[in-house]
């Protein structure tokens, strides 16, 4: 069963060009009129590979007229990414999801600013600082970027031209890999350093976006400066540790549900989500962030009741036809759902 057709765009590869050695942009232009999103929400594309095809959820980084820009990094060999960098060329066409996410600009409630990111995380940020650019050329703002090394740095010449423009706006890139002729900070992100680039870090309102492990260690020093937790938000897609629960006791886990997926009977545990049930007992269903936000694991209720607390990853419309989000969702009685 596929998603909601009237959910689909249809986009065109319009423009690729190099970022780094492993990072690519890619220009897509949809045929149905152009394509409004916000700053910070990801676009979900059906990536059709050898073995059938896949939902994985990037980040716009930016953007304009209508078109849309997805900077993408190339990770493991059969994956989703390497066939976007060797197959997604000018005038081949994709089909995604319209763009969602709650990881905006939308959530600022304080005039100081900071974004950290690590490696491809710098996407949102930068399509929140052009929006910034233009809207709100005098924010105070503070972006904290972490790299391999220094050829990896994403948005290196943009961001030097943006200071220019943007006299509040201080950036600093920290890499784990330095070389000759580096002289920004070194080595993996820890308190010292980013307190030595953001002095001011518990006051200021941040955005993070980077590897699980990396957002988890900048929450806890942004705790440690002083930070509120109001004051930090993260975002990732693809990232996330999806790894099946281990398996309770028979007497530890209660009544459970009857849980069919496209027709393959199941069970499911009181305290696992649709996704987590499926994943530990092989039925793989495709998955993002985990948390709700950006859509890759929709599925539809075919029958059965279920409690279901999407986080902006699900449109009203989609969810008046009966889908969800298998990562957020439990079940209230026997249910059985269809893959989107």
């Amino acid at each position: 069963m596929q998603a909601p057709s009237a959910a689909l765009l249809s986009l065109s590869c319009i423009a690729v060009r190099d970022e780094t050695p492993t990072v690519k942009t890619f220009r897509l232009r949809a045929g149905g009129g152009p394509v409004g999103f916000v700053p910070g929400q990801a676009l979900a594309l059906k990536v059709p590979l050898p073995g059938g095809p896949v939902w994985r959820s990037f980040t716009i980084s930016g953007g304009a007229g209508g078109d849309l820009e997805l900077t993408i990094k190339a990770q493991a060999p059969g994956g989703a990414t390497r066939w976007l960098h060797g197959n997604l060329r000018e005038g081949r066409g994709i089909q995604a999801r319209p763009p969602r996410g709650a990881f905006t600009l939308g959530l600022r409630g304080n005039d100081r600013l900071a974004f950290v990111s690590g490696g491809s995380g710098a996407t949102p940020m930068m399509a929140m600082l052009r929006h910034l650019a233009q809207t709100d050329p005098e924010a105070d703002l503070v972006w904290f970027h972490a790299a391999r090394d220094p050829a990896e740095v994403l948005f290196a010449r943009e961001l030097a031209e943006m200071q220019g423009r943007m006299p509040n706006l201080a950036v600093a890139v920290s890499v784990s890999q330095a070389a000759p002729g580096w002289f920004g900070y070194r080595g993996r992100i820890n308190r010292a350093r980013l307190a030595a680039a953001i002095p001011d870090l518990g006051r200021r309102e941040v955005f993070c976006c980077g590897p699980q492990g990396f957002m988890h260690e900048v929450r806890l020093i942004h705790a440690a400066e002083g930070g509120a937790r109001t004051q930090f938000h993260t975002e990732s897609f693809g990232g996330a540790d999806l790894a099946p629960p281990p398996m309770a006791t028979a007497a530890a886990d209660g009544p459970g549900f009857g849980l069919t997926v496209n027709g393959r009977a199941i069970g499911i545990r009181p305290d696992e989500t649709l996704l987590q049930a499926s994943l530990r007992q092989g039925v793989v269903i495709p998955c993002g962030c985990g948390a709700g936000m950006c859509g890759t694991c929709m599925v539809r209720i075919v029958s059965g009741r279920v409690d279901s607390r999407p986080n902006g990853g699900l449109t009203p419309e989609e969810a008046a036809e009966g889908y969800v989000l298998a990562c957020s969702t439990r079940a209230a009685s026997d249910v059985e759902i269809k893959l989107a």
